[in-house]
């Protein structure tokens, strides 16, 4: 539709002079002249043009051009009609028709295109975005990025790196940075400065940053120390009053270590210090004071965590990481030193006085009590008792080494210097090495039973416990893995 005083032309709008639609029709033969080089006839007026000449008229490259006043008086016949309307998620907007169709305009600053109620059934977040609870709405789609580079910075948008217990999702997300600084209080991820979330399991709240590491350096006034095994950006300090915030929360300014194992103070409540089988990086890091390294790169092959070549086999060598280095916490033990709390002394070297201080965990294959160090599974045995205290029978992450007694075997061949006890199949079976009187004391896992000769069996609390085709069942008093 043209405006008064307008004819359509194909798509475009012309005036209307003296002589009507005979004027257009002239200016079609002029083009018509221009483009086979001939002169136009010159007879007056031309005579009317049919629609087929108006079409070609139009679509030749010399047709004529709407002036300044024809597009001005297009754009004001259609007056509502808002262009755009093409923004994705996270683009800016100031109301939902500059989004793509089915997204809103969200009041985050500047706008945000989103699209609203993401959990609803069958409803889901178009391309990469990701669905996350905003306080204000049910759930809205959410960019997500690598660094702050993919996001609205200008608009006082930052990568914040969110996880389950800090924001309720395991990504990275283009969010608003709020106003609360590091170390400060908070509720949730929007409140903090910049890429900060929210560590809620402080009281109060905590502004940190998730996910630093060696090649992404934590902001100025933060430092990247391990907290919970997680490495994250914390407010550095002098002394205790630098960490009380407007809501006098209970903040400490406690000894730490940076990934880069620079002695640092940090902001923390005072829970900061790994407990035994914690992550750490040194002995600052752990309540006992011990940190005993188990990786300082990865194998080659399947990136397991390793010391050398030799904890690799076919998956070296082990390359060397500053990167990848970690540790558990540890402390030594003996029956005449207790264990920290949640720790269990799982005798070593062989004397049956001392040990190391070992994690309790489930049972088999609790992963999540015994970390990720190489060897340390969760199984049963008889731990040290305390000063104070009898010990009974538990579950402990302790090392296993291959060929030792309790650890599997099918033959003897398996097994450094012992028998393999096998099922009735020799399908499977555990090292058992002599004990008794001139002997070593046995591992931890195994206890020392006559059976003949005095071999250690595997402990055992269940079935489960035991190889494949082998039976938990009573042996001089104990329970110990055997053929049904």
């Amino acid at each position: 539709m043209c405006p008064t005083g307008y004819r359509p032309v194909g798509q475009l709008c012309y005036p209307i002079e003296e002589g009507g639609a005979a004027n257009v029709g002239a200016s079609a033969a002029d083009s018509r002249a221009a483009d086979t080089g001939q002169p136009a006839a010159d007879t007056g007026a031309a005579p009317p043009a049919d629609a087929s000449t108006l079409d070609s008229a139009l679509r030749a490259d010399a047709a004529p051009k709407p002036d300044a006043a024809v597009v001005d008086a297009k754009a004001d016949a259609k007056p509502d009609t808002k262009p755009g309307g093409k923004a994705p998620v996270g683009a800016a907007c100031s109301d939902d028709l500059d989004c793509t169709a089915g997204l809103a305009c969200f009041s985050w600053p500047k706008g945000y295109c989103t699209l609203l109620d993401c959990t609803v059934a069958g409803v889901s977040c178009p391309g990469a975005a990701v669905c996350w609870s905003e306080a204000k709405v049910t759930h809205l789609c959410t960019v997500q990025c690598d660094g702050d580079g993919d996001c609205r910075t200008a608009d006082g948008y930052a990568c914040k790196r969110l996880s389950q217990a800090f924001g309720g999702v395991d990504s990275r997300l283009c969010m608003p940075g709020g106003k609360a600084p590091h170390g400060y209080g908070c509720a949730k991820p929007l409140d903090c400065v910049g890429a900060d979330t929210c560590l809620t399991d402080m009281a109060g709240g905590y502004c940190g940053r998730l996910g630093c590491s060696l090649a992404d350096a934590c902001d100025g006034g933060t430092a990247c120390v391990l907290r919970g095994g997680k490495p994250t950006c914390l407010k550095t300090c002098a002394g205790d009053a630098e960490c009380q915030i407007p809501t006098k929360q209970s903040r400490k300014c406690v000894d730490g270590t940076d990934l880069g194992k620079k002695a640092v103070k940090v902001c923390l409540d005072q829970s900061t210090l790994a407990p035994v089988g914690g992550a750490c990086l040194a002995d600052a890091d752990c309540e006992s004071k011990v940190c005993t390294v188990y990786a300082k790169g990865t194998c080659k092959t399947g990136a397991a965590p390793c010391l050398a070549d030799s904890q690799c086999g076919a998956g070296g060598p082990c390359v060397l990481d500053a990167a990848a280095e970690k540790g558990a916490c540890t402390s030594p033990c003996s029956t005449e030193k207790a264990c920290p709390t949640g720790g269990l002394c799982v005798p070593a070297g062989g004397d049956g006085f001392s040990g190391t201080c070992q994690p309790k965990c489930q049972g088999p294959g609790d992963t999540k009590s015994c970390g990720s160090a190489p060897d340390l599974d969760c199984f049963y045995g008889q731990p040290l008792p305390s000063p104070t205290a009898s010990a009974v029978p538990s579950y402990a992450c302790a090392l296993r080494p291959k060929g030792s007694s309790g650890a599997n075997c099918q033959i003897d061949a398996d097994c450094a210097g012992g028998k393999c006890f096998a099922n009735t199949q020799k399908s499977a079976g555990f090292c058992a090495g002599k004990c008794g009187p001139g002997q070593p004391a046995c591992p931890f896992g195994t206890t020392c039973v006559d059976t003949g000769l005095s071999y250690c069996l595997r402990m055992c609390s269940g079935d489960y416990d035991c190889p494949d085709l082998m039976t938990c069942q009573s042996a001089q008093g104990q329970k110990v893995c055997l053929q049904p």
